[in-house]
């Protein structure tokens, strides 16, 4: 990998290292990341882009390094692969930074409208369940549990009131083992409302058996939201993106079954956090009633 690394971007380095899938060197005050692509290559020209305005706004993120022929993209045993120029790869993502990334307003040249790309999802996982949940046991025990939470989150969007709220430069996923490699990496990035980033965190780290109590609470009680975010940010609570990713991920066999059971067994736990929050509210808001949250 380093004879090509070589070729392909006229760098010239010492030593290449391998920790998983990622391929990384260090070079001056930097380190360097080579990684195989897995995303769709139609969106790479918006990312550039994005990368580029936070250049301009001096926003620190990774450099995506153009190949010898000024292309993304470089071609590997027919693999497609980027480098990334680094400065902060390895320290944890806190509150505080997603908070920080929530300053960075930034319009979307498109409109998505969550509630029809949530149902959607919902129907395809839906049709596709129906066709392997004898395969799965333990998914076709619990899908029916989670498909309602996700139905609820879009029942939650249809009553939210319909004002503009702030777009900002979130992340299309975040994790409990992120680090600032993931976070300030340009391909992982979107552009969707302050409240995304937010709830995925809490979620995340819920998940994963850390105690979220303190930050969830300083949150609900400090933050200075418009009235759709809150029901944003509720509606992105219930709907379960750690289970249907889990899901996904054992259709495609990168997980076992049994790993679901981790999710299941905090589930509970989970519904009351859920019922913190919309208590929150009904105390702040004129929020709807969500009678099942009312009796748990």
């Amino acid at each position: 990998m380093k004879n090509a690394i070589t070729y392909y971007y006229n760098i010239v380095f010492e030593d290449i290292h391998q920790t998983g899938d990622k391929f990384y060197f260090d070079l001056g005050k930097s380190r360097y990341f080579f990684l195989e692509f897995n995303g769709e290559v139609e969106t790479l020209p918006e990312i550039y882009e994005l990368q580029s305005e936070l250049v301009k706004r001096n926003i620190y993120i990774h450099q995506i390094v153009l190949n010898k022929d000024n292309q993304i993209l470089t071609f590997i045993s027919g693999a497609p692969y980027i480098l990334l120029q680094t400065v902060f790869y390895d320290e944890k993502v806190t509150l505080g930074k997603i908070l920080t990334f929530n300053n960075l307003y930034f319009k979307r040249k498109n409109e998505i409208i969550l509630k029809e790309l949530w149902a959607e999802k919902n129907d395809h996982l839906a049709y596709q369940i129906s066709g392997i949940k004898y395969r799965y046991k333990i998914i076709n025990e619990s899908f029916d549990f989670f498909l309602g939470l996700a139905e609820t989150s879009i029942q939650l969007l249809n009553e939210m009131p319909k004002e503009n709220y702030p777009t900002v430069i979130a992340h299309k996923r975040i994790r409990a083992s992120d680090t600032t490699l993931e976070f300030y990496n340009p391909l992982n990035l979107t552009i969707d409302s302050r409240i995304r980033d937010i709830a995925e965190y809490f979620k995340a780290k819920f998940f994963s058996n850390e105690n979220i109590n303190d930050e969830l609470y300083t949150f609900l009680n400090k933050a200075r939201l418009m009235t759709s975010e809150y029901y944003l940010f509720l509606a992105r609570m219930l709907y379960p993106t750690y289970y249907f990713d889990l899901y996904e991920d054992i259709i495609r066999g990168k997980s076992q079954e049994e790993d679901i059971k981790k999710i299941i067994k905090k589930i509970d736990d989970y519904m009351i956090i859920l019922k913190q929050i919309y208590y929150n509210y009904r105390h702040k808001l004129n929020f709807p009633t969500i009678e099942w949250l009312e009796t748990i």
